[in-house]
């Protein structure tokens, strides 16, 4: 797992650094994950902004590291979105466990520029990518924030990066409910996403859009955090 050691110095001083030179934080935390009821592993996070308007850049950073039925998965994701839409600009991922790889994407021009490099070498893969596409990477929960502040009801273009593809996915809102979190109730929304091609993804979500809870019942799936954000 070559790609996420290296890697991982660099995200912990990333979140260490001082938040003066990185950006406010919109929103940090880990969750605990699940799979079929049992604890499977982690997600943290953090996700920071800069500038306001037309010239804001977000980025987000996290480590993802769960134990699933098909195997280990370690995933160092780094995404970076502008202005008032944060649309996606740049995004990094990379891939540990049982098949290490890197996926280095570039959005600009209507595509998606994609180099992956893995022990067997290098690829490059090009697909459209819609004006307001965003980025939803497989078990990363945290990406569902961009999504919940863009849309709560009807549909999204969505770039899936390591399935190398663009989807039109489908956001509906079951409205406010409470849901218990580490013995603590909170008012969150529950938003419903359907990806063609995936499964059905139950997302809450608090006032200003941060992910709570993500839960994909046909694989047993949940990510939960581990507490309340302030």
């Amino acid at each position: 797992m070559p790609f996420v050691r290296s890697v991982l110095p660099l995200l912990l001083l990333a979140l260490a650094a001082p938040l003066g030179a990185q950006g406010t934080v919109v929103d940090q935390g880990s969750f605990r994950v699940t799979v079929g009821g049992q604890t499977a592993g982690t997600e943290e996070f953090v996700i920071r902004q800069s500038g306001s308007g037309t010239g804001s850049e977000v980025t987000a950073t996290g480590r993802v590291e769960v134990t699933l039925p098909g195997g280990t998965l370690e995933l160092v994701p780094r995404l970076r979105a502008r202005g008032l839409e944060a649309a996606p600009v740049s995004y990094q991922v990379d891939v540990g466990g049982d098949a290490p790889r890197r996926i280095l994407g570039q959005v600009g021009a209507g595509r998606f520029s994609a180099r992956i490099v893995s022990a067997t070498g290098e690829q490059l893969r090009e697909y459209v990518a819609s004006d307001r596409a965003l980025i939803l990477d497989d078990a990363v929960a945290h990406h569902y924030y961009f999504l919940a502040q863009r849309q709560r009801n009807g549909t999204v273009p969505v770039i899936v990066p390591r399935e190398n593809r663009q989807v039109i996915a489908t956001v509906s809102s079951r409205g406010e409910e409470r849901v218990d979190v580490g013995g603590t109730q909170a008012s969150l929304f529950h938003l419903v996403v359907q990806v063609p091609g995936s499964s059905e993804r139950h997302v809450w979500v608090d006032a200003l859009s941060r992910v709570i809870r993500v839960r994909i019942p046909a694989t047993g799936y949940e990510a939960t955090r581990t507490e309340l954000p302030r």
